[in-house]
């Protein structure tokens, strides 16, 4: 049986924030107690709350573990090693209170990976598991798991498939579109880095019917290296990798706005 490792968070939050507002730490003993885990399985916890924390831009609750002998555990610091009292003295004083627990929604047994295949099965249910979600970072952690499963985990303009550069680009961006647009697969592509930067720039787009259109074809804004028209001129006209299901193609409704935001109209095909 898989482990709802999303639950136990669930659960570690309060438990955290509670002692970081009362100045306190908290032993892997003890939370694995609280939780009803083994202290070694508290590990994978932590790892979610870590990760999640240095996604945000958040200090680093985890610093507040620590073993018997008071000692923070070397993996979850999170934090430069020689200022950990400066570390320890940011997280008792952050307002926990104004975050909202970010792994809420699996307070009912919900775990992330069934949720990931919702997505990816079924982009309508993005509005509900937004409202369920709230916190951005996990927002954006699932879209991307969604989009990896949808096509295949290959990039859509090159097929690469090394995970560490796989990205979610939103077609229309985050800041732009409504929330329930924000996890629903048809408004996203899986780019590598590069591309990803190049299409939130509006330098490279899709057209209707799914081709990498760049901005200059022609090479006229150049001098372009090599490896610069292997990325851009050279994948002009091409046609993207699809997700494995049609219904999780972009959307026509997304690429227009996409298009408008960054006019391109004067630069694609009729």
């Amino acid at each position: 049986m898989t482990i709802n490792q999303a639950e136990r968070a669930n659960r570690a939050w309060p438990i955290l924030t509670k002692r970081a507002a009362e100045g306190r730490t908290i032993t892997y003993g003890e939370l694995g107690a609280l939780l009803g885990v083994h202290h070694r399985a508290i590990r994978y916890v932590l790892g979610l709350v870590q990760d999640y924390c240095l996604d945000e831009k958040l200090p680093p609750l985890t610093i507040l573990i620590v073993n018997q002998s008071g000692k923070p555990g070397t993996g979850f610091i999170a934090y430069d090693v020689d200022k950990l009292e400066e570390g320890e003295a940011l997280v008792r004083s952050y307002n926990w209170n104004a975050i909202p627990n970010p792994f809420a929604f699996a307070s009912d047994g919900t775990t992330y990976e069934e949720i990931v295949t919702e997505l990816a099965g079924n982009p309508s249910s993005a509005a509900d598991i937004m409202r369920m979600v709230k916190t951005r970072g996990i927002a954006q952690s699932l879209f991307r798991d969604a989009l990896l499963k949808a096509y295949q985990y290959r990039c859509a303009f090159t097929d690469i498939s090394f995970l560490s550069v796989l990205e979610a680009c939103h077609i229309v961006p985050w800041t732009t579109c409504k929330p329930e647009e924000r996890l629903d697969v048809r408004n996203g592509l899986l780019l590598n880095s590069v591309h990803h930067k190049l299409f939130d720039e509006g330098l490279v787009t899709v057209t209707k019917d799914f081709r990498i259109w760049y901005v200059d074809p022609d090479l006229k804004d150049g001098p372009y290296t090599e490896y610069d028209l292997l990325l851009s001129a050279n994948l002009h006209g091409q046609a993207m990798k699809m997700p494995i299901a049609s219904a999780l193609r972009p959307a026509q409704t997304y690429l227009e706005r996409s298009h408008e935001l960054h006019e391109w109209h004067q630069y694609l095909p009729a």
